[in-house]
């Protein structure tokens, strides 16, 4: 294992410029590995184990490089004015700018809501991705949603405002309206592009093999019935999945900072 690298912070593309941070090995790098992050304050609650994992792909000959989707963290723009997109743009412009540096192939890594991001972007661009990690995916953009609305729908109950249901919070975006929710202003548009998402419907083969890391709470290793059903229609379409569980606290639940020893070594021994 190298311990040189370098760490270097860009803003990469000039239509939606998106923030990113760049592990340089010394050398001709393995690979690029791009990670594609979590939505709201999960994003913000992992990026210390990311950085963790990061730094360790770096120090093993990997490119790394992790991206704040525009319009999030410290990108250019407003979270109500993105879209999945201008998403998708962030992650082409980021390819492109690390391909013209070292033509070597391309690994995509996603957590949580960056897994489904991950998945659909390769939807339409089947020959751009070897290998796809995937930290706690979500497989459904529509039940994500629901959940992260019922977040204000509980704030509005603890401050005794008017109640509202999440049909009446999807209607609202619809008009055009802008949603606050747990503190992040949410558009219309972008809602309803990620009520559409199901990995379950991704039919096509998006990468030539896909690692899989979920969260077990009881060290079974057994996916939940959700899980199982989407890898095998994934693998019906022909993708290789590695599914691996792993233990410890979840990362992008808890509001205080800590790491998860587990996650790290599940990865770290998933052979990318």
């Amino acid at each position: 294992m190298t311990t040189n690298f370098s760490v270097e912070p860009a803003f990469v593309g000039n239509t939606y410029p998106a923030f990113a941070v760049h592990y340089r090995p010394a050398g001709i790098p393995r690979a690029h590995i791009i990670y594609l992050p979590p939505f709201a304050e999960e994003m913000n609650r992992c990026r210390a184990i990311v950085a963790e994992q990061a730094r360790w792909f770096a120090q093993s000959g990997f490119s790394c490089a992790t991206v704040d989707f525009y319009g999030t963290g410290e990108s250019f723009g407003e979270l109500r004015d993105a879209t999945i997109p201008i998403w998708h743009h962030n992650i082409s412009d980021l390819i492109t700018s690390l391909t013209d540096q070292s033509d070597v192939p391309v690994y995509l890594w996603g957590c949580r809501l960056g897994a489904l991001i991950a998945m659909d972007y390769l939807q339409s661009r089947t020959k751009t991705c070897q290998k796809l990690l995937l930290w706690q995916p979500v497989v459904s953009g529509k039940l994500f949603v629901t959940q992260m609305l019922r977040q204000r729908i509980a704030a509005l109950m603890e401050r005794g405002a008017p109640p509202e249901t999440t049909t009446d919070i999807r209607t609202r975006l619809a008009g055009g309206e802008t949603i606050e929710v747990a503190g992040y202003s949410l558009g219309g548009e972008l809602i309803s592009q990620l009520d559409q998402l199901d990995m379950a419907g991704m039919g096509d083969r998006v990468a030539d093999a896909i690692i899989w890391l979920e969260h077990s709470m009881d060290g079974s290793g057994t996916p939940n019935p959700k899980t199982a059903s989407t890898i095998a229609l994934l693998e019906q379409a022909g993708t290789n999945v590695t599914y691996h569980s792993f233990t410890g606290p979840p990362i992008w639940q808890l509001h205080e900072r800590d790491t998860c020893v587990s996650l790290l070594a599940s990865t770290q021994a998933a052979g990318l």
